[in-house]
C-alpha cells in the first residue's frame, strides 16, 4: 500500500537516498530540504525529476517554514503516513540545553 511520505533534509546523504528508494517503491515522497532555489537548486531539479517526489522547500530551524510546508501537504495530500526526520540542526554542546531558538 502506497505511503505519504516526508523526508527532511533530502538534498543529499541518506535523505536523498531514502527519497529514491522510497519513491521507487512506489510512495508519494515529500521531499523537503531549504534553499530550493539557490544552494540545493541541484538537488531539488535532480529530486522534482523523479516519479512520486515533490520537493518542499522548508527549513527545519524556522517554525513557520514547517507549519507552511505541514499546511501545504495536508491540504493537498489529506493526511501524511510516515515522517522521516532527517533536517540537521547544529549546535554545539548538549542539545537538551538548547532551545529550538538558540540554534537559529
Amino acid at each position: 500500500m502506497s505511503k505519504v511520505i516526508v523526508i527532511t533534509g533530502t538534498s543529499t546523504g541518506f535523505g536523498k537516498l531514502t527519497a529514491l528508494t522510497l519513491a521507487a517503491g512506489g510512495h508519494s515522497v515529500m521531499a523537503t530540504m531549504r534553499n530550493t532555489i539557490e544552494k540545493n537548486k541541484n538537488a531539488a531539479d535532480e529530486l522534482a525529476a523523479t516519479d512520486n517526489i515533490e520537493v518542499i522547500d522548508m527549513d527545519v530551524a524556522d517554525d513557520q517554514s514547517v507549519i507552511n510546508a505541514f499546511n501545504y501537504i495536508i491540504n493537498k495530500y489529506g493526511n501524511v503516513d510516515v515522517l522521516i526526520n532527517n533536517g540537521a540542526v547544529t549546535g554545539f554542546g548538549v542539545a537538551e540545553g538548547y532551545s529550538i531558538g538558540a540554534y537559529k
